[in-house]
């Protein structure tokens, strides 16, 4: 049996704040070949350098805070084949919150558009939690052929300002994913990866208001109740190495969504045809490249 007990400390000279965030881990060897694991910590982010340059008095706003409780259990099945088991829990405490949007969750809002917006009034009353189950079945490069499956199902929410519980923008609730490849040589490569995930909360258009002022409005009465249909996708990709004296080429070819799924981004108000619209991801997309290594 192995345990680690460890402490962090963080000081933030613009907030003046610190935080002291202790760790602990242990693990248990159930056998040669499998382990049993647990780990919980407190962990600390501070807040956004825009958002607290916006108001002198968000300085005093405390630092969003998280705590961690996982349980694993890894066992190799064969040389080359590995499965690890994890279940965990985190909950989240002091996230910031506008009063004025008392449905939204400014976290999810300002890291799903990868920009920050102006607040009036901001409080550090947010409440969150996640948990889930992982698994990952991997396989080592032998024989030619290397692996990693993947799956996940999740649960994510946030409690608003309204004391209701919603989904968070990131909770896909499950995801499945498998890469892998084939070398039959040290000349050729031939790789692929497929991932399927269920489809994110997002907030319906209010189409009266939408029509009305001809720009996208939101429906706040149904924050996050809505969800995108499933997403899937498969890349595939073809290496071919050329080797040097202390150097070597690599050509290859990729197709990024190689079936060309159709998997929407987001829904908005189209301005000029006066209609609800949606904004897709990326199609079809081959690539030919070219590395070359020393």
């Amino acid at each position: 049996m192995t345990t680690i007990f460890g402490l962090r400390y963080d000081y933030f000279e613009h907030t003046s704040s610190s935080n002291l965030s202790p760790r602990f881990s242990i693990a248990y060897k159930l056998s040669d070949k499998t382990t049993l694991s647990g780990a919980t910590g407190i962990y600390y982010q501070n807040n956004s350098s825009l958002i607290l340059s916006q108001e002198d008095s968000y300085k005093s706003l405390a630092d969003m805070r998280a705590y961690h409780y996982v349980v694993g259990l890894s066992s190799l099945l064969a040389d080359d084949i590995k499965l690890t088991l994890e279940g965990y829990y985190k909950k989240y405490e002091n996230i910031l919150m506008d009063p004025s949007l008392p449905q939204f969750f400014v976290f999810d809002i300002d890291n799903a558009e990868f920009s920050v917006n102006s607040y009036e009034q901001l409080v550090d009353d947010g409440e969150a939690e996640s948990y889930g189950i992982e698994m990952t079945l991997q396989k080592k490069l032998a024989k030619g052929l290397y692996g990693l499956v993947g799956g996940s199902i999740s649960k994510t929410r946030y409690k608003g300002l309204d004391n209701v519980w919603r989904d968070r923008v990131y909770d896909n609730k499950y995801i499945f994913s498998f890469e892998g490849g084939y070398k039959p040589n040290n000349l050729w490569e031939f790789s692929l990866r497929w991932n399927v995930a269920g489809g994110r909360p997002y907030t319906a258009l209010n189409l009266v208001e939408s029509e009305t002022m001809n720009t996208t409005v939101l429906d706040a009465n149904l924050t996050n109740s809505e969800r995108y249909p499933m997403y899937h996708s498969l890349n595939v990709r073809v290496d071919r190495r050329f080797y040097y004296n202390g150097s070597n080429l690599i050509l290859y070819f990729s197709s990024w969504n190689a079936y060309n799924q159709n998997n929407i981004s987001t829904y908005y108000w189209n301005e000029v045809e006066q209609k609800s619209d949606t904004i897709d991801q990326w199609g079809l997309l081959p690539i030919i490249g070219i590395e070359f290594e020393f």
